[in-house]
C-alpha cells in the first residue's frame, strides 16, 4: 500500500464515520419519528462513533507524518526476498 491509498482510506473512513454520526445523532433526537429502541441503541452508539472519529482523526496525523519508504517497507513484510544473484 502506498501512503497516498493510505490517506485516501483514511478519508473515505471519515467520511463513512461522520455519515453513521450525523444518522446516529438524527435518529436519538427523535425517538417518536425512529422508535424508543432505535433511538437508545443510537445514543449508546453516538460515544462510540465519538471515539472511532478520534482515533481516525490520531491515524491519520500520524500517517501524515511518515515518510512514504515506511509504507513500502511495510507492504514488504512477510514476502519472500528475492534471491540475490
Amino acid at each position: 500500500m502506498k501512503k497516498e491509498e493510505a490517506v485516501a482510506e483514511l478519508d473515505r473512513l471519515g467520511e463513512t464515520i461522520n455519515d453513521l454520526y450525523m444518522r446516529a445523532w438524527s435518529t436519538a433526537l427523535y425517538p417518536t419519528q425512529h422508535g424508543w429502541g432505535p433511538s437508545l441503541a443510537s445514543v449508546v452508539a453516538i460515544p462510540i462513533l465519538s471515539m472511532a472519529s478520534f482515533g481516525r482523526m490520531v491515524g491519520s496525523a500520524v500517517v501524515e507524518q511518515l515518510p512514504p519508504s515506511v509504507f513500502d517497507t511495510l507492504s514488504n513484510v512477510g514476502k519472500p526476498d528475492k534471491p540475490s544473484e
